[in-house]
């Protein structure tokens, strides 16, 4: 055999018994159906952000109310059958918080009455939280937020409760009587849509259960009626306004109490306030009593001029046109003017000057009382005009013993 033949024959049993060595790689055959394809993974999801964090309710909380006659308890049977006490019981029930009430609220004020010297209403404990109850007698509620976001961080919530007074024009299906105050109503709208504060609405949450909270059915079951039926909630309606608001305090807490909700809200504007006022106490930084002097001696300063169950610091004078003029210029761009009224309110004329072109007085406010409801409703009065360099001058145009004028502060706000 040639050495050409040998050789191949000896290449061809190698590779017939070369599988049969161990060393050799085995073929890694699978028996059965093949393994499917693995599918290629897939792109992690998205991380979803966290939720933030719902502020706890605080232990021991601190509201204050601002409010007219309903917050004081009117149409109530008891101090402890009042919104604003159920409302103290049912948040305390709800939380195991231990709450306390400052309650601030006067009778026939609107929400001017607070927004000026607010700094009185806050030298006690701190507020938590502040309830405003406007809807009903109205006022610049935008501006008494403001004044409250000057001095504090704490978070504002708006109650709106209902008055169905006069009774006799409910009753009798009068269809413009049911309007609730519509222009009252607006000027807490506003506030809450300016400021994006939270509004706790009784009338639409009783609406469902009760109709018209104001038809000749419901108006008995809500509101006191022995005296001037339909202006004051009765114990029922205090109850369900109390319950209400503190049922839906807890559950919008975490919106209500959001620092960027307050942060997304429009900055408040800087303004100076000088304040003369004397509290129920007589005492004051700056007394009204140094503000103004009496031309001639028409007007008394009265240390106890009788305010409900208190008694404030007050100008006094009972002789028409009789004139308590500013001791010196004052500035300011606009400025709020506080008095008390008898049952038989004088009139009032509020001017600045003399005018250095003209040697006369520009009327800033000519004051006549609105008796709204059952009682008078002014007892704050907005100037609005400046008055630079100029002194300012209260003249009582028809005052008499029973029909008593009083100028008890003012608060002056110059811009910047």
């Amino acid at each position: 055999m040639e050495a050409f033949d040998k050789a191949a024959l000896v290449l061809g049993l190698a590779m017939m018994l070369a599988p049969l060595h161990h060393s050799y790689p085995r073929c890694r055959v699978g028996s059965g159906t093949p393994a499917p394809l693995t599918a290629p993974a897939a792109p992690a999801a998205a991380a979803v952000p966290a939720a933030p964090a719902v502020p706890a309710f605080p232990w021991n909380l601190t509201v204050m109310v601002f409010g007219g006659s309903t917050s004081t308890g009117g149409g109530s049977s008891a101090p402890e059958n009042s919104w604003t006490e159920v409302f103290r019981r049912a948040l305390e029930a709800l939380t195991n918080s231990s709450v306390t009430i400052v309650n601030r609220a006067r009778s026939g004020t609107g929400a001017d009455y607070f927004a000026a010297c607010i700094p009185r209403y806050l030298s006690g404990p701190k507020p938590d939280l502040f309830l405003l109850e406007f809807a009903i007698n109205g006022g610049n509620v935008t501006r008494l937020v403001e004044s409250i976001y000057r001095h504090t961080n704490a978070p504002v919530a708006l109650v709106r409760q209902m008055s169905c007074y006069p009774a006799s024009r409910y009753a009798s299906g009068d269809p413009a009587a049911r309007g609730s105050w519509p222009k009252q109503r607006e000027e807490q709208r506003t506030a809450a849509y300016v400021y994006r504060l939270h509004e706790f609405d009784l009338v639409n949450e009783l609406a469902p259960y009760y109709g018209s909270p104001c038809s000749p059915d419901s108006l008995p079951k809500l509101f006191e009626t022995r005296i001037a039926p339909g202006q004051h909630l009765n114990d029922l309606g205090h109850r369900l306004l109390g319950e209400f608001v503190a049922r839906e305090l807890v559950r919008n807490w975490g919106a209500i109490n959001n620092a960027s909700r307050r942060a997304a809200a429009p900055a408040v504007p800087k303004e100076r306030e000088s304040c003369f006022y004397a509290d129920e106490a007589g005492s004051s930084a700056k007394s009204i009593e140094t503000v103004f002097a009496s031309k001639g001696e028409d007007w008394d300063f009265v240390k106890k001029v009788p305010v409900g169950s208190d008694y404030e610091t007050c100008w006094q004078s009972t002789v028409p046109g009789s004139r308590l003029v500013s001791v010196a210029p004052v500035n300011f761009d606009r400025a709020t003017m506080f008095f008390e009224f008898s049952n038989t309110p004088p009139k009032l004329r509020v001017s600045c000057g003399p005018n250095a072109a003209t040697g006369k007085n520009v009327t800033l406010a000519e004051v006549t009382v609105t008796l709204g409801m059952n009682g008078t409703m002014v007892k704050a009065v907005g100037l609005n005009g400046q008055c630079r360099g100029q002194r300012l001058t209260v003249e009582a145009l028809d005052a008499a013993p029973d029909r008593l004028a009083r100028v008890c502060g003012i608060s002056m706000f110059a811009s910047g």
